[in-house]
């Protein structure tokens, strides 16, 4: 552990006289040289007298300072391009903006395709429906048919051993056009990815204390994480007694 504080000369003096340093050069000489003083300091001896400890708040106030002078000349630098990302921003978000503040017109324009399409894909996909349904019932009544004309085929009459091969292939050919049907998908085609209905699953509480045993059980870490989480915005705006928890004191730099 040093004694004392040293000066930084670069930072002080700037290049004496060299090639003319950039305010990131300045910056970044001012943190190094800090930096390698902490080095010096920091060797693992504990602080033993209040001249040390003086002399390293010193140090620190002094990382402080660059520290801000840094994010300060940070700012500065970054602000042209700040601005034209601003500005490049603000212009396509005209177009294709989607946030709380603005929504762009492309994005309109979609939406509105997508709700002029909806109900036409609704009505298609009730059709596609009732057609799948009747055509599975009608497969399934073949196949009833043929079965039962196998069941009672006698095997001398070449007649009827036919008509019963005849209903078994039309029970199969049934039961193909109903398995084509159920695929049926409602969409609309035309130029790039078509566009068709989907499933989708939201979950809709009708229940808050089975959903709070829920979570109790099966999300109980997420759960515990979430009241650390409240407890401790609590404490931090001058809550000193929660139920559950023991408000800690303790002292910090």
């Amino acid at each position: 552990m040093m004694d004392t504080l040293t000066e930084n000369p670069r930072a002080v003096m700037g290049n004496n006289g060299g090639p003319e340093l950039t305010a990131f050069d300045a910056v970044k000489i001012n943190i190094t040289d800090l930096y390698d003083e902490a080095r010096l300091w920091l060797d693992g001896t504990p602080i033993e007298t209040q001249e040390q400890a003086d002399a390293l708040n010193t140090l620190k106030a002094r990382i402080k300072d660059a520290i801000k002078a840094a994010e300060t000349q940070r700012v500065i630098e970054g602000a042209p391009h700040k601005q034209a990302i601003d500005e490049i921003q603000a212009r396509y978000n005209e177009l294709i903006g989607n946030n709380k503040s603005v929504t762009g017109i492309a994005l309109k324009a979609e939406e509105a395709c997508n709700k002029a399409l909806k109900p036409y894909l609704l009505e298609l996909d009730r059709q596609q429906q009732e057609a799948a349904r009747v055509a599975r019932e009608e497969a399934e009544r073949k196949q009833r048919e043929a079965m039962e004309a196998m069941r009672q085929r006698d095997a001398a009459n070449l007649q009827q051993a036919e008509d019963a091969e005849r209903l078994v292939q039309e029970a199969k050919q049934a039961d193909a056009a109903a398995s084509q049907a159920e695929k049926a998908r409602a969409h609309a085609k035309g130029e790039g990815r078509a566009t068709g209905l989907r499933t989708v699953h939201r979950a809709q509480m009708v229940d808050r204390q089975l959903a709070a045993k829920w979570v109790w059980l099966d999300r109980n870490e997420e759960l515990m994480t979430w009241i650390q989480d409240q407890a401790d915005k609590a404490v931090r705006g001058g809550v000193r007694s929660i139920a559950g928890f023991e408000v800690i004191e303790e002292k910090v730099l």
